[in-house]
């Protein structure tokens, strides 16, 4: 899970990308000595304000921003919107701070000011942004039964108890006779909340009409029969990858098997109900209409198809479908609590098919997780198998190199006397990395030893972007370095095979850099990253000279047995590097000279 510092650089990510373009720089007279950080910082405070009323009400952005006013002679008050639904006037007061300061008693006072000032309806004394907005003020201030609603938000976790008090004394003087004013605080954790819900993937609930259906009534409904292939085409392009939540895979594009069922509906629609497998769907609910065993239509709640993706995807875009195609389909009713169930059909089903361990590990509910984090930010990573996925971009990441990229930089070197000392089975980067270059599967195979290691429930969107990030910037490096040796030579190859070494090494020495809770890596951090790995390299080349009387490097650094005591011996010469530069920089202390005898001679 997200730190703070995590989740607030989550949310000024997502405040950037989706508030900035209707919350332009502020320019006044009063405001031109302010320089471009506290011009930004105020945008930020804007934007978080706008984003109270998304998280609050579901407005769209655009008119969140639109219900802005913070300006001069604003009142306190940074944002203003009639929620004629609940027959609220909210009233927005943001801070954003990254410290999570959160506002001031004098700045509340002054909110509050604002709020009495509302109530009053002193309009003249407000900024135009209020003023333009009076009509739809005085509307909800007629509105029998309206309640002032403030929402202070910032990004910390709690107000101070002074504003506390001071809020809690103005809700008992305004609701004297009746209820009208009530106050929260959103905190980062509930901020940071909102925008994860955000991006939690929509539901399916559809109608299908099978032909010659069939139910099985227990232990547990199920229904099944021929279903059109131009429907299943209908429901791809109405739900998108909704339709496979819970599925393993997502369409995978123009493979083989693919192609061949896209050409089968195509060429043979009479016969590809013969040729076809078949779908696997569970839904929460099946309600079933009036009909016969010949005809029937079903509403299904909450339906996934859990095996099958390939079929849908491949029939979904084969074009013009002949009425005549139908592909066999079976519902299994799960229940709202049927999770676990759903899962185990989902492993079930596809465990009868040729598929990856990689392709398990999307039924882990911490890769959707990490995938909702992570889109916070505009970063889009494919933990499920797509055609989509198999396109390299520098704002999107695969579980593969995700689980690539942890097991070479999330993890501490060890000695050999390290790993012994009790207690045993300590994570070990030099372990991570020989698995990573022996047998690269294990790293994502769901009920495997490493997997549960790299995708702990405490790893963050933010601190596994961190590392793919810097996985990335010295693999290109080490590429470039391999790249200018001769081809053939012996140090081609150690750039080539020792890269997952190097790394676990940079990344032990900069555990600092890789655990901030930023992003990107800002220009001193590449730069220290870029340094590290040409020093750790030189040296890790030198020392394994030695190992090479009897194997090459690729043996050498894929297995553990040569990978150990290379390892020992990288971290006892950096252990002496360091020795020598503590020496260094310690001066020695001056003997202070005699006053009696500065020269240090005998008295005369």
């Amino acid at each position: 899970m997200p730190t703070r510092e995590e989740q607030v650089t989550q949310v000024e990510a997502a405040l950037r990308r989706r508030f900035f373009p209707y919350v332009p720089k502020i320019v006044t007279e009063k405001r031109k000595d302010w320089n471009e950080p506290t011009h930004d910082d105020n945008r930020l405070t804007r934007a978080l304000a706008a984003y109270a009323l998304v998280g609050t009400v579901g407005l769209d952005d655009v008119s969140a921003a639109g219900a802005v006013i913070d300006d001069e002679h604003d009142g306190g008050i940074d944002a203003i919107y009639f929620d004629r639904s609940r027959t609220r006037l909210l009233l927005v007061q943001s801070k954003f701070k990254r410290t999570g300061t959160a506002p001031a008693q004098n700045e509340n006072l002054k909110t509050m000011n604002g709020i009495r000032m509302l109530l009053a309806r002193r309009f003249p004394e407000f900024n135009a942004h209020v003023r333009q907005r009076q009509d739809e003020i005085e509307e909800a201030l007629d509105t029998g039964g309206i309640i002032l609603h403030l929402i202070h938000i910032c990004l910390g976790e709690q107000l101070g108890e002074h504003v506390t008090n001071d809020l809690n004394g103005l809700q008992t003087e305004l609701n004297g006779f009746a209820e009208q004013f009530q106050w929260e605080f959103a905190t980062i954790t509930k901020v940071h909340g909102w925008l994860v819900a955000e991006q939690a993937p929509s539901t399916v609930t559809d109608h299908i009409t099978l032909e010659f259906a069939g139910e099985v009534p227990l232990p547990r409904r199920a229904v099944y029969g021929q279903l059109s292939a131009v429907e299943l085409a209908r429901l791809v392009e109405v739900h998108g990858k909704a339709l496979f939540e819970r599925n393993i895979r997502h369409y995978l594009g123009s493979i083989r098997v693919n192609t061949a069922i896209t050409e089968s509906v195509r060429r043979k629609p009479k016969e590809f109900f013969y040729l076809n497998n078949g779908i696997t769907a569970v839904a929460d609910k099946i309600e079933s209409s009036a009909g016969t065993a010949a005809r029937r239509r079903y509403k299904l709640t909450n339906l996934s198809i859990v095996n099958g993706a390939q079929t849908a995807g491949a029939i979904a875009i084969a074009g013009q479908l002949s009425p005549d195609a139908k592909v066999l389909i079976t519902v299994i009713e799960i229940g709202q609590q049927g999770d676990e169930l759903g899962l185990h059909i989902t492993r079930s089903r596809n465990d009868q098919n040729a598929v990856r361990g990689v392709d398990f590990a999307a039924l882990d509910p911490n890769q959707e997780r990490i995938r909702q984090e992570l889109a916070l930010g505009g970063i889009t990573y494919y933990y499920r198998p797509s055609a989509e996925g198999k396109v390299r971009r520098d704002d999107a990441a695969t579980i593969e190199d995700a689980a690539v990229a942890l097991a070479c930089m999330s993890f501490k070197v060890l000695t050999s006397q390290q790993v012994a000392q009790p207690p045993r089975n300590k994570p070990n980067a030099v372990d991570f990395v020989v698995a990573a270059k022996k047998e690269i599967g294990r790293l994502w195979e769901q009920d495997g030893t490493i997997y549960r290691q790299l995708f702990r429930d405490d790893l963050s969107g933010v601190r596994l972007w961190r590392y793919v990030r810097a996985f990335r910037f010295i693999d290109q490096i080490l590429a470039g370095s391999e790249g200018s040796q001769p081809l053939n030579s012996i140090d081609r190859m150690f750039y080539r095979h020792a890269r997952y070494f190097i790394m676990a090494f940079v990344a032990h020495r900069n555990p600092s850099i890789l655990a901030r809770p930023e992003l990107m890596f800002s220009d001193p951090d590449r730069t220290t990253l870029s340094q590290q790995v040409n020093e750790i390299s030189e040296l890790i080349l030198q020392r394994s000279q030695p190992f090479l009387a009897l194997k090459g490097y690729l043996s050498i650094f894929r297995n553990l047995t040569d990978a150990q005591p290379l390892a020992d011996n990288i971290l006892g010469a950096l252990s002496e590097q360091d020795s020598r530069k503590l020496t260094a920089t310690q001066k020695p202390f001056a003997t202070p000279p005699n006053d009696a005898n500065p020269g240090g001679g005998h008295a005369a």
